[in-house]
């Protein structure tokens, strides 16, 4: 494992699972379609509420911005996902489709 990031686990523990970037509401439609039960969404916008129709199918959330009061961050704590705040993460466009995990420090790695 490779550590590629930093953030704040603001919902949940642990998880892991294949990232997903999701910025756009395409990006969620074309999600909908598709098999979501092994998925972390990988978001940039800690206001992305397009992504929310998704929570109930997906393992948790990582999200490039905010924190534990943002609008994300509250409505996965209603959903009980794991979910990470203003992560670092370099190369966020290269990530999707990567296998990764994440512990309860917020620490982000690859598989």
């Amino acid at each position: 494992m490779e550590k590629i990031g930093q953030g704040t686990l603001t919902s949940g523990r642990s998880g892991g699972g294949t990232l997903h970037l999701v910025d756009t509401v395409q990006d969620v439609l074309r999600l909908m379609k598709t098999d979501l039960a092994e998925t972390i969404l990988l978001t940039t916008a800690a206001s992305a509420t397009a992504v929310i129709p998704l929570f109930s199918r997906v393992k948790g959330v990582i999200c490039t911005a905010g924190g534990a009061t943002s609008h994300l961050a509250i409505v996965a704590r209603e959903f009980d996902l794991p979910c990470i705040m203003g992560s670092e993460l370099p190369g966020v466009k290269e990530l999707d489709g990567k296998q990764i995990t994440f512990n309860e420090q917020g620490e982000i790695f690859t598989v």
